[in-house]
């Protein structure tokens, strides 16, 4: 019982320096991973721009051409630990979660006008089932309104507050081996020899890698994707449907409950993402979409 008390004190303590001053090597956890790729920005995208407020970069879709110019990276270890580094780690995410959230909803509005409409054509049908196939659900009917309902329980977006916390978390505030030579800011896995980074201590006859990605955008748009399509988050989907259904905004908070299977750390890794939430107000860069 001395020992149990001991480790739950220390990790508290631990909890609670993280929370304040971040650290250098980020939490093992695992985030589940779909085999299929997150698409690119489609050439029909309205122009949309987003600055970064440090390198006056600019996130923008330019319908003519598809060129997505992103913002370089900060050198986040290169702020002083607290305030400072967090400043800079929100100044250069929320623009890019905004940027991927806003093209999940572009899409989830093209699926509400189907669900409503009467009849669908060729093309209907065709990206319905290429967006089903994308969104694990496979045997998708697309004359099937409950088929095309759970379809939009999946594409919806996530509060900017929770894809803020779990990125800190994941990256260490973007100072983590992963997210500087891998450009991944959430954990994720693949399972090809050279996808990604070999985690110094994988076990013995694993195969996995830490995912790399070629900027943290892309690294956003694969956590957002995954947290829709994934059966491991079903839960978090369940929470956030039924906040839709009661016209309720999407809380981080409420849908870090559907992130038990995150973390081999479970609810311990929900407490603490609730945390990092709370102390740092993240609730406060949540988009109205």
């Amino acid at each position: 019982m001395k020992q149990t008390a001991l480790t739950s004190s220390l990790t508290s303590l631990i909890g609670c320096l993280f929370l304040l001053t971040g650290c250098d090597e980020a939490p093992s956890s695992k985030m589940a991973e779909t085999s299929s790729s997150v698409e690119s920005e489609a050439s029909t995208t309205p122009k949309a721009s987003v600055t970064n407020t440090k390198t006056s970069s600019k996130v923008e879709v330019t319908p003519q051409k598809s060129v997505l110019t992103l913002p370089t990276p900060p050198l986040f270890k290169e702020f002083a630990a607290g305030t400072p580094r967090k400043k800079a780690f929100f100044k250069f995410m929320v623009p890019l979660i905004h940027q991927a959230n806003q093209q999940v909803m572009k899409k989830r509005e093209h699926l509400k006008t189907l669900i409503s409409a009467q009849t669908l054509s060729k093309n209907d049908q065709a990206w319905l089932k290429k967006e089903g196939d994308l969104y694990g659900l496979e045997d998708l009917n697309p004359n099937k309104k409950s088929d095309l309902k759970a379809l939009l329980t999946r594409i919806d977006r996530v509060p900017t507050s929770l894809a803020l916390a779990q990125g800190a978390n994941e990256s260490a505030w973007g100072t983590s081996r992963f997210a500087r030579k891998a450009n991944n800011y959430y954990g994720q896995w693949c399972f090809s020899k050279g996808c990604g980074l070999v985690p110094k201590q994988r076990t013995k006859g694993a195969i996995h890698e830490v995912r790399a990605f070629k900027h943290p955008y892309y690294s956003v748009k694969s956590y957002i994707h995954n947290l829709n399509s994934h059966r491991t988050y079903a839960q978090l989907r369940k929470i956030r449907a039924q906040l839709r259904q009661k016209n309720q905004p999407l809380t981080g908070l409420k849908m870090t409950e559907g992130l038990v299977n995150y973390s081999a750390r479970k609810h311990e890794y929900v407490k603490e993402l609730q945390s990092m939430i709370r102390y740092n107000k993240l609730t406060q860069y949540n988009q109205k979409l």
